[in-house]
């Protein structure tokens, strides 16, 4: 399990919102606005159990 100590919190926030915002204006997934707003809010905690919940691969991003 990665720790926040280990990941970089904020390049995962920053792929996470631009793949939110990206959905959004591409095919117009208003619940993609409503996460990318999410994302920018949540705790470094939240964060990693929404990308978990994503599938997204946490290795990408250890320090």
């Amino acid at each position: 399990m990665h720790g926040n100590d280990s990941l970089d919190i904020e390049r995962l926030r920053d792929d996470m919102e631009s793949e939110s915002l990206g959905a959004f204006f591409g095919g117009g997934f208003g619940g993609a606005l409503i996460e990318a707003s999410e994302i920018k809010r949540a705790s470094d905690d939240e964060l990693i159990k929404m990308a978990k919940r994503q599938g997204i691969n946490l290795d990408r991003y250890v320090n």
